[in-house]
C-alpha cells in the first residue's frame, strides 16, 4: 500500500501499514485524474514556504475552531474573520488561477501573495476595529477609507475564492445580485428600486453581520466545520473501509449482492461525508466493478452508484452542507433536521433495495460467492467500534448538546478509540495532517459559503424577497400544487449549474415564503426546497454525479442518468408527502404508519417500473402495480376523513390480490 504525499489535497490520511481489509481483494475501478479533481478539487503543488505556510494555517485554524467549541465562540466578527480570512489564505495558495493553466501549478504567483497578504491584513483590521464596529451607529456612523478598501478588496476576493473552488457560475451569479442592488433604478417595473450607494454596500456587506459575516459563515465556522472534522478523522483512521468490509459482510451474499453492498455502504459513507461526487469516487470504484461482474449492466451500475451516494445529501447524522443551512435558516437545532429526516431518508434507501432486488430476481442474479466475504462477526471485531462516536453524536445531539460542541467532541472520541487497539493506531504526524485536511475540506466549500453570504445580504437589502413571493404566488393563482411545481422546476434549472448547497440558498430565500403563504409550515416547506434541490444531480441533461458513475461504470453517461432518474424518483414524489401528509409533522404514531404505507407503495411503484412481480408482467399487471401505489399514495393525504381512507385502503388490497393471483397463476401454468 502506498504513502500519501503530504502534497496531496485529499481529505483522508493513509492507513496503518499492518491494517488490510477484505474488500481489498475485489477488483476496483481505476478512476481518471479528472474524476479524482472534480470530486476534490484541482491543488497546487506546494513545496517550501508556500507549502509550510498552508500547512501552519489550516492547522492553527483547526486548534482554533476545536479550542471554541470548548472554551465558548468568539465574538461574531471575530470568530467569523478569522475563517473568512484563513480560508481565503488557503484557496489562494492551495488552487491555480484556473484548473487547466499550467505556469501556477507548482508555484504561487506573485497576485495570490497580494491577495493572501491582504486577506491577513483585513483579519487584522477587522478584529482590531471590532470594538468600534459594535459600537457604532449603522447607516449613520462614519465609514472610514480603510473600511472602504477593505470591504470591496473582500468581496473581491470571496468572488475569485468562489470561480476557483466552483467555477464561474458561482461568480456570475453574485456578481448578478450585486450589480441589481447597485441598478435597481434601471430595471423593469416588476424589478424596480432606488438602489443603494457605496456606502451603504460597505455597510451592508462588511461592517455588519447581515452581509459576509452573517449566519451563514457564522455557521461555517462552528458546527460545519465541526462534521466535516468528523467525517475527516474518521476517514483518518480508516473507518469508512470497515464499515466497506461490514456492508460487504452483510449484504454482499444475497440477490444482487454488490447493488446491496452499493446501496447500503453510500447510506453509511452518506453519514460521514454529505458529497455525491465524493461518494461515488469512493465506494463506486469497488461496487460498480462487483455490481458489472454479477450481471448489472454498466449503466445500471452506475445508476444505482449515483443514487445511493446523492442520498448521503440526505442521511443523517451528517447530511450536506444544505441541511446545516437549512437549520441556520429556519432558526432550529440542527438536531430536529436529522431527527425529521430520518423516515424520508430510509424511504429513499428502501426505494433504492426494493429495485436492485426486483432486477435481480428479473435477471436471476446471485450474490458474492461465500468464500469471498469476510464473516459479519470478523468485520464487527475488528471495525464495529467506529460505530460508537456516531452513536455517541446521535446521542449528544437527541438529549440537546450543540452540534458544534458534539461533533468536535466525537471527533476527539474517534482518535481515542484508534489509539486503543494496535491495528488501528494513528502517529501523531497522520493526526497533524487530518487536522489540516480538516481545514481543507472547510476551504472547498467556503467559496460558495461566502458567496452565498453575500446573495442573500443583496437580497435582503433590494427586498427582492417580497418580489420574488409576490411573483410566485402570481403564477400559481395562490394553488399550492402549482407553486410546487415551479419551485422544483426552478430548482432543477438552479442545479445545473450550481453546487445543492447554493441553490437550496437562493431558492429558499426567494421560493420558501411563498410556500409558507400557502400555509405550509416553515420547516416543512425548506425541506421540501432541500429535497428538490437534490434533483439536479440524477436528473438528465446535467446530472454531473450520474456522470462521474458513468466516467467508472464505462457506460454512456445520458443512458446513466435516465437510469438513475427512474431509480431516483423518490426525490420526486416523497418531497410531496412532507407538504401534504403528516410525515414531517405529525405524532410519531402517524409518521410510523404513513411511512409503512409509503414503503408498500414505494414497493409497487418498482414493479411499475421494473415490470416484475413473481415474474414478469404484462401490461395491465403491470398498470395495476401503477395503481397501487397512486391509491396508497393519496391515502395519505391530509383532508381526507377516516372512511375515505378506509375506501383508499379496500381499493388497494383488492388490487394487490387480484395482482398476486394473476401473478400466481402464471407461476403455476
Amino acid at each position: 500500500m502506498t504513502k500519501k504525499d503530504t502534497n496531496a489535497p485529499s481529505t483522508s490520511v493513509p492507513e496503518s501499514e499492518s491494517t488490510t481489509f477484505g474488500f481489498e481483494k475485489f477488483e476496483k475501478a481505476d478512476v481518471s485524474e479528472e474524476l479524482i479533481e472534480e470530486a476534490n478539487g484541482k491543488y497546487r503543488n506546494l513545496t517550501g514556504f508556500p507549502r509550510y505556510l498552508a500547512f501552519g494555517i489550516g492547522v492553527l485554524t483547526t486548534i482554533i475552531i476545536v479550542y471554541t467549541a470548548f472554551a465558548g465562540v468568539f465574538l461574531p466578527m471575530i470568530q467569523r474573520s478569522l475563517i473568512i480570512c484563513s480560508m481565503l489564505s488557503l484557496t489562494f495558495l492551495w488552487y491555480p488561477t484556473t484548473k487547466k493553466s499550467k505556469f501556477d501549478r507548482n508555484k504561487v504567483p506573485i497576485y495570490d501573495w497580494v491577495m493572501i497578504a491582504m486577506s491577513l491584513f483585513s483579519c487584522w483590521w477587522t478584529m482590531s476595529n471590532n470594538t468600534r464596529f459594535i459600537t457604532r451607529i449603522p447607516f449613520a456612523s462614519e465609514i472610514k477609507t480603510i473600511d472602504y478598501i477593505v470591504a470591496i478588496a473582500l468581496v473581491f476576493m470571496i468572488l475569485e475564492a468562489g470561480r476557483r473552488t466552483l467555477g464561474i457560475s458561482i461568480t456570475i451569479i453574485c456578481g448578478v445580485f450585486i450589480a441589481y442592488a447597485f441598478l435597481g433604478p434601471y430595471c423593469p417595473a416588476m424589478f424596480k428600486y432606488k438602489g443603494i450607494t457605496l456606502a451603504k454596500f460597505v455597510e451592508q456587506t462588511y461592517m455588519t453581520t447581515e452581509g459576509m459575516f452573517g449566519s451563514l459563515t457564522g455557521m461555517a465556522s462552528t458546527l460545519l466545520f465541526g462534521f466535516l472534522a468528523f467525517g475527516t478523522m474518521l476517514q483518518c483512521v480508516n473507518a469508512d473501509k470497515f464499515f466497506m468490509d461490514i456492508c460487504i459482510s452483510v449484504a454482499g451474499r444475497r440477490r444482487g449482492g454488490p447493488a446491496k453492498v452499493a446501496v447500503i455502504s453510500s447510506a453509511a459513507m452518506g453519514t460521514i461525508s454529505g458529497s455525491s461526487i465524493a461518494n461515488v469516487v469512493t465506494t463506486g470504484t469497488l461496487t460498480i466493478p462487483m455490481m458489472k461482474k454479477t450481471g448489472f449492466t454498466p449503466e445500471e451500475a452506475g445508476a444505482i452508484e449515483t443514487c445511493a451516494s446523492t442520498g448521503g445529501q440526505i442521511m443523517p447524522p451528517i447530511m450536506g452542507t444544505g441541511a446545516f443551512i437549512l437549520a441556520e435558516t429556519v432558526g432550529i437545532p440542527y438536531s430536529n433536521v436529522c431527527i425529521v429526516s430520518i423516515i424520508p431518508a430510509l424511504l429513499f434507501y428502501i426505494a433504492i433495495y426494493f429495485l436492485v432486488d426486483m432486477t435481480a430476481r428479473k435477471r436471476g442474479l446471485h450474490g458474492l460467492p461465500a468464500s469471498e466475504i469476510t464473516p459479519l462477526k470478523q468485520t464487527m471485531r475488528a471495525g464495529g467500534a467506529f460505530f460508537i462516536p456516531i452513536l455517541v453524536l446521535v446521542t449528544l445531539l437527541v438529549i440537546g448538546y450543540t452540534p458544534f460542541l458534539s461533533g468536535v467532541g466525537c471527533t476527539i472520541l474517534i482518535l481515542i478509540i484508534a489509539q486503543l487497539r494496535k491495528s488501528n493506531r494513528v502517529s501523531l504526524k497522520k493526526i497533524i495532517l487530518a487536522m489540516e485536511d480538516c481545514s481543507k475540506g472547510l476551504m472547498s466549500i467556503a467559496g460558495v459559503i461566502f458567496c452565498a453570504s453575500l446573495i442573500v445580504s443583496m437580497i435582503n437589502v433590494t427586498g427582492l424577497m417580497m418580489k420574488t413571493t409576490a411573483i410566485i404566488l402570481s403564477f400559481s393563482h395562490g394553488k399550492l400544487w402549482v407553486c410546487l411545481i415551479l419551485v422544483a422546476a426552478i430548482a432543477y434549472l438552479l442545479g445545473m449549474g450550481l453546487p445543492i448547497s447554493t441553490s437550496y440558498i437562493i431558492l429558499a430565500t426567494l421560493s420558501a415564503p411563498a410556500l409558507v403563504n400557502l400555509g405550509v409550515d416553515m420547516l416543512v416547506a425548506h425541506l421540501t426546497i432541500f429535497w428538490f434541490t437534490q434533483l439536479a444531480t440524477i436528473t438528465p441533461p446535467v446530472c454531473m454525479t450520474a456522470f462521474a458513475a458513468a466516467g467508472i461504470a464505462g457506460g454512456q453517461p445520458m443512458k446513466t442518468g435516465f437510469t438513475a432518474l427512474k431509480m431516483g424518483f423518490t426525490f420526486y414524489y416523497v418531497p410531496i408527502l412532507f407538504v401534504y401528509s403528516q410525515l414531517i409533522n405529525g405524532t410519531w404514531w402517524s409518521q410510523c404508519l404513513i411511512a409503512v404505507f409509503a414503503i408498500i407503495a414505494i414497493y409497487f411503484l418498482g414493479t411499475f417500473t421494473e415490470k416484475y412481480f413473481m415474474g414478469q408482467l404484462g401490461n395491465v399487471q403491470r398498470f395495476t402495480g401503477l395503481a397501487i401505489f397512486l391509491v396508497l399514495y393519496f391515502m395519505m393525504f391530509d383532508g381526507l376523513t377516516l372512511p375515505m381512507r378506509g375506501a383508499f385502503l379496500a381499493v388497494a388490497a383488492v388490487l394487490i390480490a387480484s395482482l398476486y393471483f394473476v401473478q400466481k397463476k402464471k407461476q403455476a401454468v
